[in-house]
């Protein structure tokens, strides 16, 4: 069999959690997708209450291996007597597969180059959310080229999957450690399926969802408020389905690094204020919910006077999130 798709990180968090039988189905199942082959058979020494460890060996494929961007999400299984079969979707069944991917890889590629010339590997991770805050837009949509590095790249249109697949394909290519993480998300008093990645930086761990980072994108801002999160904030709103490496240092968000983390209303004054081409963003993390007087009456006179808003642009802006208790703060020029 001929290598179509050469994997960077075959061995993952996900793949990290197999073994025995399973470890080997995973093995065949990555070795024969690489070659364009869809079908996997294997006979096992026992086949009861293997559903859950199945499950298991699927993620392993689906989220640990960026590549196989062209494998579904619908996965069939058969077992008969100790064989067991998986029957993995092909999502470009009427494309010329090495074609596509030559596409992608070039411009993944494209990319990693720009990202590698960055020195510091904060900085690094901070122009992946620009690029992709900046060139990929959420939709929707379930079709599942929405779910892959293929639809955010090359199309430009991602779900949460396409947009945590795409973030890890690339970090990957850059030698930085990440994971697809998934489980759900929160969005009112909804929960919904949701991906997002946790990402490693400085020997900790941190989530980010650069999904929600893009719906956040004002006047070339990339979004700021989903990033280098800690546990205690991320789960707010993000609900994991596995155990993953603990994120225990809230020291890098945007918030704190930026004088952002206040206790009374004359704190904004030493906000930074941070510039983004002709524009800028503050951001306030609060100590508790803003009223609504607060709301409806106190922010642009606090953008006016405390923050100096007429030194940074012509017309003002905010957003709060409720959930985590930001202030966000805009000035557009």
């Amino acid at each position: 069999m001929s290598v179509l798709f050469s994997l960077i990180n075959k061995d993952n968090f996900y793949s990290k959690t197999l073994s025995g039988d399973f470890l080997r189905l995973y093995n065949a199942s990555v070795e024969n997708l690489s070659c364009g082959i869809f079908t996997t058979r294997l006979t096992f020494s026992k086949v009861s209450n293997i559903q859950s460890d199945l499950d298991k060996v699927i993620h392993a494929v689906l989220y640990g291996c960026p590549e196989l961007f062209f494998v579904g999400q619908e996965v069939g299984i058969s077992i008969s007597g100790n064989e067991v079969v998986l029957n993995f979707k092909n999502k470009y069944a009427n494309e010329d597969l090495l074609h596509i991917w030559n596409i992608l890889d070039n411009k993944i590629n494209q990319i990693a180059e720009e990202i590698r010339k960055i020195p510091s590997a904060y900085d690094k991770i901070n122009y992946l959310n620009e690029y992709l805050c900046k060139t990929v837009a959420y939709t929707m949509s379930t079709d599942g080229i929405y779910g892959d590095p293929y639809g955010a790249l090359i199309l430009n249109q991602a779900r949460c999957e396409g947009f945590a697949k795409t973030a890890k394909i690339i970090l990957d290519r850059v030698g930085m450690n990440s994971i697809i993480a998934f489980g759900e998300g929160l969005s009112g008093s909804d929960t919904f399926n949701h991906a997002w990645n946790i990402i490693e930086y400085e020997s900790r761990f941190y989530h980010f969802d650069f999904t929600w980072n893009s719906s956040k994108t004002q006047h070339g801002i990339p979004g700021q408020e989903y990033m280098f999160l800690d546990d205690l904030t991320s789960h707010i709103e993000h609900f994991p389905q596995y155990k993953y490496p603990q994120c225990d240092d809230p020291s890098n968000t945007f918030w704190a690094r930026h004088n952002g983390i206040i206790n009374y209303q004359a704190d904004l004054g030493r906000i930074d204020v941070v510039q983004f081409d002709n524009n800028f963003i503050a951001i306030a993390k609060l100590p508790e919910e803003l009223s609504e007087y607060e709301l409806n009456d106190s922010i642009f006179v606090w953008m006016r006077d405390e923050l100096a808003g007429y030194n940074y642009g012509r017309q003002y802006s905010y957003s709060y999130n409720q959930n985590l208790n930001l202030l966000v703060f805009y000035f557009f020029n």
